[in-house]
């Protein structure tokens, strides 16, 4: 009986801890091979609303580097091999609220068939504005998030 009980404990665990590893982990920038702090957070949904991850953004101080990541969550198939994609650009304007308009600005993007997360990419954009987007899943239903179309962490 005891016997029993110890193996249905164990078992117990191993599931829990097998749900575990199918969460997305923090958001820690070196784990995604950013540097700098986390500056913000933006959704990636599907078109009904369904959470699928997120972009998060890093600013690096003492380099003056933005990067990103888009990584999923178990909704969006974090774990299994699906579209995934991340963009950041550089705005011609340093003015924080203003149209982001991105001719002839760094712009770099990762796109692929990944696990986890796409990124990280990352662009130095000393005294103007960055916009973001990110995308998981080709397939329908698709999910997308962006940063607003204005520019944002301008500096």
């Amino acid at each position: 009986m005891l016997l029993k009980r110890v193996v249905s404990v164990l078992v117990s665990v191993f599931a829990l801890g097998s749900f575990g590893l199918m969460a997305a982990p923090a958001a820690s920038a070196a784990g995604y091979g950013c540097s700098g702090n986390q500056i913000n957070t933006y959704p990636v949904k599907t078109s009904s609303g369904t959470l699928y991850g997120n972009i998060y953004v890093y600013y690096d101080s003492s380099t003056g580097r933005n990067c990103a990541v888009t990584v999923k969550n178990s909704t969006g198939g974090y774990g299994s091999t699906s579209w995934t994609s991340v963009t950041l650009a550089v705005c011609k304007t340093s003015t924080a609220g203003s149209p982001c308009y991105t001719d002839g600005q760094p712009t770099v993007t990762d796109g692929g068939y990944y696990k986890q997360y796409a990124g990280p990419v990352s662009v130095s954009a000393a005294g103007k504005c960055i916009k973001l987007f990110g995308q998981i899943s080709a397939d329908t239903p698709i999910a997308t998030g962006q940063s607003p179309s204005y520019g944002v962490h301008c500096g």
